[in-house]
């Protein structure tokens, strides 16, 4: 248990890489946040596998600055602290979408880059 106590936010863990890094976290002993922003299935799904005493299950858009305090501050009320954030939200343009405007532009920049530095 490499990991044993210790606090990670898992950003975009609902599903695919996060949902992987968020499983293996626990297994090693972690007490992990699964985050997600339109995800909750999949998010419940995850949160009832890793347990409840062991997960925080929060819905926060990580582009909001709001968003980010208050699962920092959830984090907090329910384990103590934070030892371990994964910056793993994120979104790609995909092929074709060079032909996107400034607004997909912009928001692939908050999910990719702004969100990490809130």
């Amino acid at each position: 248990m490499k990991l044993h106590n210790k606090v990670a936010i898992i950003t975009g863990s609902s599903r695919g890489i996060g949902k992987a890094t968020a499983m293996l976290f626990a297994k090693e002993g972690a007490r992990v946040v699964i985050n997600y922003k339109t995800h909750k299935k999949e998010g419940q799904a995850v949160a009832s596998s890793i347990g409840k005493d062991r997960s925080l299950l929060i819905q926060a858009d990580i582009t909001k600055e709001e968003n980010v305090k208050m699962m920092v501050s959830e984090t907090i009320k329910k384990f103590g602290k934070i030892d371990i954030l994964i910056n793993n939200a994120g979104e790609i343009l995909r092929p074709g979408d060079w032909k996107s405007d400034i607004d997909t532009w912009h928001k692939t920049l908050d999910i990719n880059l702004t969100s990490a530095w809130l």
